[in-house]
């Protein structure tokens, strides 16, 4: 008897323990949430940028003239770079792909010079 009463008090107290868990993370996510409304207020005036103080400042501002021709000059540079780049990695490949070959056919060359049949 006294074993069984002791299971149920621990259930009953586990059960507890969770009821005010969740109580209180409800509770607390409540108030989270309630907070982060109060700091979304935007108290900017947009009306302010539309006078004639904006519309000043604008008229203030200065531009930059783009030279297309050394844009031009500038990207056949970069092409002429990214060819030769280009024509380097692939002549090295080729180089890398014919060494290999060699060392693969030399590994399974059937012909041994002592006459053995080791690699039959």
């Amino acid at each position: 008897m006294a074993k069984k009463f002791g299971k149920f008090l621990m259930v009953t107290a586990a059960l507890g323990a969770v009821t005010a868990g969740a109580y209180y993370y409800l509770k607390s996510k409540e108030a989270l949430v309630d907070d982060d409304f109060d700091d979304d207020d935007d108290f900017d005036n947009f009306d302010e940028d539309l006078d004639e103080e904006g519309a000043a400042k604008d008229a203030d501002r200065n531009y930059v003239d783009l030279d297309l021709q050394k844009a031009d000059e500038f990207k056949e540079g970069i092409n002429a770079a990214k060819a030769d780049v280009t024509e380097k990695v692939v002549g090295g490949a080729k180089e890398v792909a014919q060494k290999v070959e060699e060392k693969v056919e030399e590994f399974f060359d059937d012909d041994d010079s002592d006459g053995s049949m080791d690699a039959m």
